[in-house]
């Protein structure tokens, strides 16, 4: 990931933050492993299965965190992260190069190490 992000091409940019993409779903792996049926949530069904990284790793905080506005703060980080992720993975897998600017790349890796320390600190 490094090494894409020291580079001048926007395509390894686009590879480096396909790697935090990555990276989470390894952590959702094993701190909320995918689950076939949906979890209830204030009478809400919310999917955790292999494909819903960010939704596991919301119901993982939900689950650790004693203070609520932690868990609100990681929370709305993860929302976000994951949506531009996800953005950004959608544009690739339709045969196209997504456009990641060298700060964004470089943003979203620092998003994602600073999330997986909260994480990891619960």
């Amino acid at each position: 990931m490094h090494e894409n992000l020291r580079s001048e091409n926007n395509e390894d940019w686009a590879n480096a933050v396909h790697s935090c993409r990555r990276i989470l779903k390894d952590v959702a792996d094993v701190l909320y492993p995918p689950k076939a049926e949906p979890v209830i949530v204030n009478n809400k069904s919310i999917k955790v299965g292999e494909d819903q990284v960010i939704n596991r790793l919301i119901q993982y905080v939900d689950s650790k965190s004693e203070s609520k506005r932690f868990e609100e703060l990681v929370g709305s980080h993860l929302k976000y992260l994951g949506e531009r992720l996800d953005s950004v993975y959608g544009a690739a897998n339709k045969g196209s190069h997504a456009e990641v600017s060298h700060e964004e790349a470089e943003r979203y890796i620092i998003f994602t190490y600073l999330l997986i320390g909260d994480l990891l600190a619960l």
